[in-house]
């Protein structure tokens, strides 16, 4: 069950529809939701002689902090309806980084839900790159919501990126409280068939998964898809697509984070790229 969600607010348009889908998580299986409003405080300028005290900078301290507190007032002010038990914590940074903030606060969490913005721009890197941190350094896995998205939450339908991976096999396991209340579930392997039929083992192609998941009571199928030397991002997408699924969990960062995204990957590829919500989990 999921009792503990932590919405870290990134500052874009997703942050609403990512604290909307967490409480309505929260609100099916009477969990809690922890929006956090995190209040970044630029460092003190260090000097030869030492770090001596800013008037100016206290002042910018201040400021920040005034609009963090107003920020959650309104916050809270528009959550007054939600039937879903919810707060709005507000956190400063001074010494770590947003992210890494956000991660500790959601050491203690079920699910991280967090928004993030498309396209190839300043906002988009700054997202991606919390989302990165809350993945390698929170130890939960990260729901992520693409702006304008309102999937229904539980999703009816999701789809599983499969593969015989460490990633992959923690992200099925976090993700087992939204499997067992889907209708449908495609466990959905790329390039698995070539090889299975290479191997003469076509028929047995995700048998164990299917077996591991109807032991937790899901009802699951395997979809087979060759890649045609494209992305396997492109083809989960596209099946997402075609099935009209709600929900996308796959393993996030199979390699070193830095080779991940000097190299490219599944992962950084769906961020890129996902109009839908995706679970990772690494």
């Amino acid at each position: 069950m999921l009792k503990d969600l932590v919405v870290p607010l990134a500052g874009t348009p997703a942050d609403t529809d990512a604290l909307n889908l967490a409480l309505a998580l929260a609100g099916s299986s009477s969990g809690h939701v922890t929006a956090l409003e995190i209040v970044n405080l630029p460092m003190p300028v260090v000097a030869p002689w030492g770090m001596a005290p800013d008037l100016a900078l206290g002042e910018a301290h201040e400021q920040l902090r005034a609009r963090g507190r107003a920020s959650a007032a309104a916050l809270r002010q528009r959550l007054e309806g939600e039937t879903a038990s919810h707060e709005v914590l507000v956190v400063e940074t001074l010494f770590a980084e947003p992210a890494q903030l956000a991660a500790r606060v959601a050491f203690l969490s079920d699910l991280v839900v967090v928004g993030k913005a498309l396209g190839d721009t300043a906002e988009g890197a700054r997202t991606r790159a919390m989302i990165g941190s809350l993945l390698l350094e929170s130890g939960r896995p990260v729901l992520v919501v693409p702006p304008g998205c309102a999937a229904p939450m539980p999703p009816r339908r999701v789809v599983l990126g499969w593969k015989s991976t460490p990633q992959a096999s923690r992200a099925l396991h976090d993700a087992l409280p939204l499997l067992r209340t889907a209708e449908a579930v495609d466990v959905l392997m790329v390039d698995a068939g070539a090889e299975a039929r290479a191997a003469g083992d076509a028929d047995h192609a995700g048998a164990g998964v299917l077996a591991h998941l109807g032991r937790h009571g899901i009802n699951a199928s395997v979809v087979l898809k060759d890649s045609a030397g494209r992305p396997a991002s492109e083809v989960l997408l596209e099946h997402m697509q075609q099935v009209d699924a709600q929900l996308l969990v796959v393993g996030g960062y199979g390699h070193t984070r830095l080779r991940q995204w000097a190299l490219g990957g599944m992962t950084r590829e769906l961020l890129f790229t996902a109009r839908v919500p995706v679970l990772y989990s690494h």
